[in-house]
């Protein structure tokens, strides 16, 4: 049992993590420059969406948006009993390697844990800047002072919902002929980089021409709008 909550725990682990670690693509200043910030994600936006690739759910509300996991784990008295790595603390879970408790239910012999992971994609604040783009939201996210992260977040048909991640471009040259593209070089944590500080026409060129949001896209389908914040 401790290596399948294990395996499940680290997986949980590696998805924060990526989800977490420096863009590929990093930007000098919020896009699109020039245009003016949402104080609100636009109502047509809001609900609660699903994902079937990797079973999560997306909430999005008038400020944020926020990405929800569950797992469920099965496993006895015994098994908790046997492994130094696991304890019964209060009727929790207590995961030692993970310093982390988990509630649980009883189900005859078995012991049933639910753990859930809620992931903030996004937040307006000072740090994190909504701006429209031809009907798309560009989530702009402060990395350092002159530093930014963008993702672009779509809508088809009213229902489907996209998440586009920018991603180096397999022709580089082209996007080097748009705006000006610095290199920045990778290290054993941090993997190559390139640093763009577009105009306005230009971000809206290198999407037109689908050179950094085309690769990287995340969909989620919406199961109803939501009519109450998410905190």
């Amino acid at each position: 049992m401790k290596k399948g909550l294990i395996r499940i725990l680290e997986t949980v682990i590696v998805v924060l993590l990526l989800a977490s670690c420096q863009p590929a693509v990093v930007f000098g200043e919020p896009q699109p420059v020039d245009v003016k910030p949402l104080s609100r994600i636009p109502n047509n936006f809001i609900g609660i969406y699903w994902c079937k690739v990797d079973s999560a759910s997306l909430y999005v509300d008038d400020g944020a948006i926020v990405r929800r996991k569950e797992f469920l784990i099965k496993t006895t008295k015994e098994e908790i009993a046997a492994d130094p790595e696991l304890e019964l603390v209060n009727g929790q879970l207590y995961v030692k390697d993970w310093e982390g408790y988990f509630p649980l239910t009883e189900k005859g012999d078995t012991l049933i844990s639910q753990i859930i992971i809620r992931d903030t994609i996004f937040a307006i604040n000072d740090t994190q800047i909504l701006k429209p783009f031809k009907g798309h939201l560009v989530l702009n996210l402060k990395l350092s002072e002159d530093a930014w992260e963008v993702l672009v977040v779509s809508q088809r048909r009213g229902e489907l919902l996209s998440i586009a991640r920018a991603d180096i471009p397999d022709n580089l040259a082209q996007l080097d002929s748009i705006t000006t593209v610095t290199v920045l070089k990778g290290t054993d944590s941090i993997r190559t980089q390139i640093y763009l500080k577009p105009t306005a026409k230009e971000f809206e060129r290198i999407y037109d021409e689908g050179l950094l949001f085309d690769g990287s896209c995340t969909e989620y389908e919406r199961i109803f709008p939501l009519k109450e914040v998410i905190y």
